[in-house]
């Protein structure tokens, strides 16, 4: 299939930024600006030159690591940026609308938080949120799993306030039914990973989400 200049600019945006600004992102909000200061190793503290910034090339050719000292760059900068290369190229050829490709990127983001501390900023939920209402409007069900968030947030219902409104956002996208089905696929991805840490301890339920959502959108690609 050939790809228009349209796509391909597309599809350039997403490979040149899409990965990044997600590991940017992750790494340093809350705590730390997202502008300043400018690309770094985070060991040396050595500023990161334009040859060290062309996604998965620059990581490639270094061998993963840093140009100056040589320390290992986590692999997930490389996959992050992979990612948001076959995303945008997803979409560019029609395969994904815009507002999946945005559930996507906001999944993986928060998945990326709620993996490491159980937890994300509501800030950034809040803006691919808003950036989803923008693009699809506001639904029934949506309101409700934004209400049972809220509802979560100061009684114990036995999931956190952050999946009811990553549920919410979902709402915008998929309706009552698929929503029962991703609810169905990431408790039973959460079951068998409770059951094959060894530390019985509680489990990020967001990255179960995204597996979910994930299937779902595999299942419509397929049976379209």
């Amino acid at each position: 299939m050939r790809i228009k200049k349209y796509d391909s600019f597309l599809f350039f945006l997403g490979w040149k930024h899409c990965g990044f600004f997600l590991g940017l992102v992750v790494d340093r909000f809350p705590e730390q600006s997202i502008i300043t200061p400018a690309s770094h190793c985070n060991v040396c503290g050595q500023k990161l030159a334009p040859r060290d910034l062309v996604p998965v090339l620059s990581q490639l050719i270094n061998r993963l690591r840093c140009r100056f000292c040589q320390s290992k760059i986590p692999i997930r900068y490389l996959i992050l940026e992979l990612v948001g290369s076959l995303l945008f190229l997803a979409t560019s050829l029609s395969y994904l609308t815009i507002s999946q490709l945005v559930l996507l990127i906001m999944g993986i983001t928060l998945a990326l938080y709620d993996q490491r501390e159980q937890e994300y900023p509501i800030l950034i939920w809040l803006f691919f949120h808003l950036l989803l209402l923008f693009l699809v409007g506001f639904n029934l069900l949506m309101t409700i799993f934004l209400a049972l968030g809220i509802l979560a947030h100061f009684v114990d219902l036995r999931i956190g306030a952050g999946d009811f409104l990553f549920l919410a956002s979902c709402s915008t996208v998929f309706k009552l039914t698929e929503i029962l089905w991703l609810i169905q696929i990431a408790s039973l991805v959460g079951l068998c990973l409770f059951c094959l840490k060894k530390r019985k301890d509680r489990i990020a339920f967001v990255p179960c989400l995204l597996i979910g959502v994930i299937v779902l959108l595999l299942c419509e690609l397929l049976l379209q």
